[in-house]
């Protein structure tokens, strides 16, 4: 999960660095409800989560790690490999939930 506030004006995304399940968790992080980001003032309220994209690169994984198996090992490691992603993904998707519906 990625969290990240939008610069109002550029409408661009700032990721932080931090990783917290709900606002209240960040603000401890943060030591304060509010914080800096290259030049704009935010508050938690603002913080929004996303969720990480790893079914592409778990399968990608689970191909290479297939290869020595040949043509049907390549197949089957990108099989399972894309059922862990997707499960991790799903994982994932449910913290960034969470996160968006929690309150300060």
């Amino acid at each position: 999960m990625k969290l990240y506030v939008i610069n109002p004006t550029t409408k661009e995304k700032h990721y932080l660095k931090q990783s917290a399940s709900t606002r209240n968790e960040l603000a401890s992080l943060l030591g304060s409800h509010r914080f800096r980001i290259e030049d704009g003032v935010y508050s938690v309220v603002n913080v929004k989560a996303e969720p990480s994209d790893s079914t592409a690169s778990a399968m990608a994984l689970g191909g290479v790690v297939g290869v020595a198996g040949g043509v049907p090992g390549v197949i089957i490691g990108g099989l399972i490999g894309a059922l862990l992603g997707k499960g991790s993904t799903d994982e994932d998707k449910m913290k960034a939930e969470k996160f968006n519906r929690s309150q300060v």
